[in-house]
């Protein structure tokens, strides 16, 4: 967030200042520092090479009605929240194969 400087001294230069930097890791950097989100929002690539997440916990996304004609493309989890959105009793413990059967048949 702030570079490291060179330090001179009599035209000679004696080394450098201590720069202050972030670091993303798997394309992600955490801080509760309000300095830092306000320096990282003040860059002109904020909103293209990188944002900021919201605090408030992701809602599952709903299956779209192309996917729905394809089951098998969807994951366990993805099953399981569509028949629960139609009122289809599933529990954890069916496999994928079962929950798109009871998926087709109701």
């Amino acid at each position: 967030m702030t570079p490291s400087r060179p330090i001179y001294e009599q035209g000679v230069r004696l080394g450098d200042t201590q720069g202050k930097y972030v670091q993303f890791e798997n394309g992600r950097f955490q801080t509760d520092d309000n300095e830092t989100i306000e320096k990282l929002q003040k860059l002109p690539n904020f909103g293209v090479d990188f944002w900021k997440v919201s605090d408030e916990p992701a809602k599952p996304q709903e299956p779209q009605a192309n996917q729905e004609s394809d089951l098998g493309s969807l994951t366990k989890q993805e099953l399981i929240e569509l028949a629960k959105s139609k009122n289809i009793e599933v529990d954890e413990g069916l496999t994928k194969v079962e929950i798109i059967a009871r998926l087709k048949t109701q």
